[in-house]
């Protein structure tokens, strides 16, 4: 059995070195990935070259994102009755209290801050 994580990053490093790590862990966990918001809408929505894109059992979102925000993205998310249920939890960078209060506020499922 597989376990679908979708990871919403635009920063390149991240974006390539989270996937690694996940799949040190355990070859079971799929990470897809994509840059912004409007994909990642698109990715959940199973839209353009995501059609056959899987339903995510976990999605790891950056708040700072292009096109369509990290908070945007997480209300969208969290106001679709097909798409509210999946875990979602922030992954940033940020020191800013305001960040983790507007991502809970948004409905976010817990926060992570990654070590510099």
């Amino acid at each position: 059995m597989s376990f679908e994580l979708l990871l919403v990053e635009d920063g390149p490093a991240h974006a390539r070195l989270m996937p690694e790590a996940f799949r040190d862990l355990d070859r079971t966990i799929h990470v897809r990935g994509v840059a912004d918001g409007v994909e990642a809408w698109a990715f959940l929505r199973r839209q353009w070259i995501h059609d056959h894109a899987p339903r995510p059992d976990l999605i790891l979102l950056d708040l700072n994102l292009p096109e369509i925000d990290g908070r945007d993205l997480l209300s969208c998310i969290k106001g679709n009755d097909d798409l509210k249920s999946i875990p979602v939890i922030i992954v940033t960078a940020s020191d800013a209290e305001v960040d983790v209060v507007t991502g809970c506020q948004h409905g976010a499922n817990s926060y992570v801050k990654p070590a510099e």
